[in-house]
């Protein structure tokens, strides 16, 4: 029986709705900064079957809960567990968003008119990609094509989010990425957060003046670039 990670609610991770958060384990990308990366582990040990999950939501669903986040890992590897979850909580009247990487366009495309929302992580430029994960050489055209594909969509169904880890993100990046923005497409910058890294009072106002100094550049490119903690 596949079990998955549960969060009851969140106010965070689904724009305008109040959500529950559910956890497909396992990715492609193998990313240093990764907050999720031991998501694997911690489902085997305490994980939640699907019946649980759906009866926790046939009772928030009346009273307060609107939409489920499904993320990951990476959720698209999984393409017939998540078009059975998009069905089935569809069916439950609950909005859907869908978190991913931007690895499987296919997914992205076949999924386009059932799923109400997708957020997609931009991590660097995409001819850097193969640098990030240590993918395949065709790695940079899937990203374009899952960016594309996106960009394509109403603004209001669609969001970009691009984690701030120096090693992969500098203000000419940023420039670059920008450039694939619609002027209105929402478009999110966080900070990196690594485990076990202390810094100082200097280091800490000198990464949020680069920080400050990338929200600047995005800021040229749509009116709805904006800064998560």
């Amino acid at each position: 029986m596949r079990r998955y990670g549960f969060l009851k609610h969140s106010l965070v991770d689904y724009p305008g709705e109040v959500c529950s958060v559910v956890f497909i384990p396992d990715c492609n990308f193998h990313c240093a900064y990764c907050h999720n990366k031991n998501l694997p582990a911690s489902v085997r040990s305490n994980g939640v079957s699907l019946r649980d999950i759906v009866n926790y939501l046939k009772d928030a669903g009346q009273r307060f809960t609107t939409g489920v986040c499904i993320t990951g890992g990476e959720p698209t590897l999984h393409p017939e567990t998540l078009s059975y979850l998009v069905s089935l909580f569809k069916e439950m009247n609950l909005k859907v968003k869908l978190d991913t990487n931007g690895s499987n366009p296919d997914q992205i495309r076949s999924l386009s008119d059932r799923i109400d929302y997708f957020a997609m992580d931009l991590k660097t430029v995409p001819s850097r990609y193969v640098e990030l994960v240590n993918a395949c050489d065709t790695i940079s055209n899937t990203i374009e094509k899952s960016i594309h594909l996106l960009l394509n969509m109403p603004v209001h169904r669609y969001e970009f989010r691009t984690t701030l880890s120096w090693q992969y993100v500098d203000e000419d990046v940023i420039g670059t990425l920008g450039k694939y923005m619609h002027p209105d497409t929402y478009w999110y910058l966080q900070r990196c957060r690594l485990e076990n890294v202390k810094m100082n009072a200097k280091d800490v106002v000198a990464e949020y003046e680069k920080i400050f100094r990338c929200y600047q550049i995005a800021k040229r490119y749509t009116q709805h670039a904006c800064l998560r903690e």
